[in-house]
């Protein structure tokens, strides 16, 4: 099959205008039930706090997982106040030989 052609394209579209049309028409609903504004604020709301419930909860639970695998390592949060040990090493004295090799050797920099 090849593409379609115009006029097979203008057949297609003339029957789903004449679907559509054909439901636009049915506008008279006897038996249906109301739908009030209040009713789909409600609705709307609803949906809402069930929405933020979800995701409140997904929340928790993840903290509480990502919690409990810390404790399974064995990886324990120190208090901020704790002393750690410093990474630098402390300064034993002062060293003036350290740079005599500059001042003999003349460079001027």
């Amino acid at each position: 099959m090849g593409p379609l052609g115009p006029p097979a394209l203008c057949a297609l579209l003339g029957l789903a205008w004449a679907l559509l049309g054909s439901v636009n028409a049915q506008r008279d609903c006897t038996g249906c039930p109301e739908v009030s504004g209040g009713l789909i604020a409600g609705l709307v709301m609803g949906d809402l706090l069930l929405t933020l419930f979800i995701a409140l909860a997904v929340y928790f639970l993840a903290g509480k997982i990502h919690h409990q695998r810390e404790s399974a390592r064995g990886e324990v949060k120190k208090s901020p106040n704790a002393e750690m040990e410093s990474p630098y090493q402390e300064l034993q004295g002062q060293r003036l030989d350290i740079y005599s090799d500059l001042k003999k050797s003349g460079a001027n920099y």
